[in-house]
């Protein structure tokens, strides 16, 4: 059940990338947050899209009629190179763990491109049709996210996108979709499947150690110490955060938004070990960090993890059975697919 989960997760990777360069400039005026690592922050550098012409003609899979190009391939995979560039370097080809992933990826990518195909050439037989209102309306949404038609194109260039394969995109997407939601449409959920995911899945009903955190960062431990002097003598954190405050968050009185577990691994470890510890609705002493010193205020505490009853959670297990379910019946009609179309994978074409 894995792979079809993967498919879908694939899918959902491939729609997104046009949609994220549309929205990133919407972000620039929220509140920043420099507790958290530069990793979890450092977003991808505006860039060309690579010329991929010399690939057309490497055909890695043939699927009936249709064929799988090494240039299809790339093209999915650009996203992914970026992320590892950023996380191992511009070297990270000679990085055993990287490329580990990389051909992993590559692999999930394949199957993606050869399964969608599959689904797009069955779809006259299986009665799905795309209409082109359809088709508009999904790109309509994506246009929604950027200031002009001309920022909308501009960003389909930077994914080495035309308004032609970007349609083309869409509409087999909305057939992938239809496929699923016809497929699936008759499936529901016992009780038992029900406690039975919800037991398989613990993990996802437990909530970790942490708490709601807001803070002040400055300079120096001095100041530090003065706004803790100030704060301990009766002022309100909230309006220290924002007359002292030097990030993004003193607009919010301090407040870095919500629950944050100790061990989240988007958030500085020694801001981390300064919150964990405190009683509810306690300041810090100042606490060091990469970017200065911080005073940091707990409140929602939670010292231990909770795990969440069946009877707290019902409606989202039964959404996760429910889904499993889809999927595994999503996956029977794929490989009924492949018995039906034939297919035929050339892996030494990838390398």
């Amino acid at each position: 059940m894995k792979k079809f989960k993967r498919f879908i997760a694939v899918m959902a990777l491939a729609t997104v990338a046009i949609s994220v360069v549309g929205c990133s400039d919407t972000k620039a005026g929220q509140a920043e947050d420099t507790t958290q690592t530069t990793e979890a922050k450092e977003q991808g550098a505006e860039a060309t899209a690579p010329d991929y012409s010399e690939y057309e003609k490497v055909v890695v899979a043939e699927v009936g009629d249709a064929k799988v190009t090494l240039a299809e391939v790339k093209k999915e995979m650009a996203y992914l190179e970026q992320l590892l560039m950023m996380q191992f370097g511009e070297d990270y080809k000679n990085n055993e763990e990287a490329m580990t992933f990389y051909k992993e990826q590559q692999k999930a990518i394949l199957d993606y491109l050869i399964e969608s195909k599959l689904l797009v050439q069955d779809a006259k037989d299986f009665e799905i049709e795309v209409t082109d209102d359809e088709i508009t309306a999904e790109i309509d949404k994506v246009k929604a996210n950027f200031e002009s038609e001309e920022a909308f194109t501009a960003a389909m260039e930077q994914e080495g996108l035309t308004l032609e394969s970007y349609t083309q995109f869409v509409k087999e997407n909305l057939i992938i979709a239809k496929t699923l939601e016809k497929v699936t449409a008759d499936i529901d959920v016992t009780d038992d499947e029900v406690k039975a995911y919800y037991d398989a899945n613990i993990s996802k009903f437990t909530q970790p150690a942490g708490a709601e955190m807001a803070h002040i960062l400055v300079a120096t431990e001095e100041e530090a110490k003065d706004i803790k002097k100030q704060y301990d003598e009766g002022k309100d954190f909230a309006e220290l955060a924002a007359e002292f405050g030097t990030d993004g968050t003193k607009e919010t009185g301090g407040s870095l938004g919500g629950f944050i577990a100790y061990d989240s691994p988007t958030y500085d470890a020694d801001f981390l070990a300064g919150a964990k510890g405190l009683g509810e609705g306690e300041v810090s002493d100042p606490v060091k960090t990469q970017f200065g010193w911080h005073l940091i205020k707990t409140t929602n505490v939670q010292p231990e993890p909770v795990v969440k009853t069946l009877e707290e959670v019902k409606e989202e297990a039964k959404a996760g059975a429910l889904q499993d379910k889809q999927y595994e019946a999503f996956g029977n009609h794929i490989e009924t697919l492949k018995e039906k179309i034939k297919v035929e994978i050339f892996e030494d074409k990838l390398a």
